[in-house]
């Protein structure tokens, strides 16, 4: 064997090695962890690290306050329900402060608390973002409490006979952060209260369905900080005995300023007699055009 030749095999066997460190220490830990009971996953939320994502096996899920300390994901797997069988302190999941929660294919029912606004999830955290789950006879479906510059997403989901019944607890309550986007999602039966209120900077409500059903519900959108809010592709089935004779709230009593208000597209079934699509209380002129209204039993809906 010649010296180039072994030098040239000593070579190439050393970039071999190189190389497999490289790609040793470039490549991923492993980001997910499985679990099968809630003790299992209080215990997977205390050790998992910023970004990971919890596998959450079939089962019920008995949850209190369970507090999120980081940035993680939370992915349902087949039929999950988080509930509680105790009074929380705000709610079944609770996202702390700079952290941001996805959860994915989870229903959450029963949060209730001593001050009535037990949530399905409290968020006092960054961004939220909720894809396919259900939020089934909550004080409040979502109670968002968290940053100024935080968003709350909501896709594919279903809002069904929330609310104490006290009109201050609500399917959705946007009372901090910078966006709201809620998309494709359902709303059934909120208990006085309203189906969403926001008082985001930015609120879009987007190819949704919102049914008052037997809950009486109060508004079905309420922006009482101002905002640029859309609400686009929607429909509305307003009922004869509901709490409120206005479909949609648009005003500053929380303050805020009146940026844009656009409501088109939508299709509305109205029962109430003294229906009203818009409650408009501030100066601006709101773009309100092709919304298919429908009064039945009696229901007469007026445009403002």
């Amino acid at each position: 064997m010649s010296f180039a030749y072994d030098r040239l095999m000593k070579h190439q066997f050393f970039g071999f090695l190189a190389s497999c460190a490289a790609l040793a220490f470039t490549a991923p830990a492993v980001a997910e962890i499985s679990v099968d009971s809630a003790a299992a996953l209080e215990k997977a939320v205390k050790k998992a690290r910023k970004g990971e994502t919890i596998v959450i096996a079939p089962g019920r899920y008995d949850l209190t306050d369970l507090k999120i300390p980081r940035d993680m994901t939370f992915e349902g797997q087949g039929d999950v329900v988080f509930y509680t069988t105790r009074p929380t302190e705000k709610g079944i999941l609770n996202p702390l402060w700079d952290a941001s929660l996805r959860v994915e294919n989870i229903r959450f029912e029963g949060a209730r608390a001593p001050d009535f606004n037990g949530a399905g999830i409290r968020h006092d955290g960054m961004n939220l973002t909720v894809v396919n789950c259900i939020f089934d006879s909550n004080e409040d479906g979502i109670l968002a409490t968290g940053q100024d510059e935080g968003a709350v997403t909501i896709t594919g989901s279903a809002f069904i006979n929330n609310g104490y019944g006290d009109g201050y607890s609500h399917g959705i309550y946007m009372a901090s952060g910078h966006t709201l986007t809620v998309t494709a999602s359902r709303f059934t039966g909120t208990r006085i209260g309203h189906h969403v209120k926001s008082l985001a900077a930015v609120t879009k409500v987007t190819g949704s369905s919102f049914d008052d059903a037997d809950g009486k519900t109060s508004y079905s959108i309420d922006a009482s900080r101002g905002g640029a809010v859309t609400i686009t592709g929607n429909s509305f089935v307003h009922a004869a005995d509901g709490d409120n004779s206005t479909l949609i709230n648009y005003d500053q009593t929380r303050g805020g300023d009146a940026d844009a208000l656009v409501i088109t597209g939508n299709k509305i079934i109205n029962r109430n007699h003294n229906g009203r699509l818009l409650r408009n209380g501030t100066e601006l002129t709101p773009v309100i055009d092709g919304n298919e209204i429908t009064n039945e039993a009696g229901g007469r809906l007026v445009l403002n």
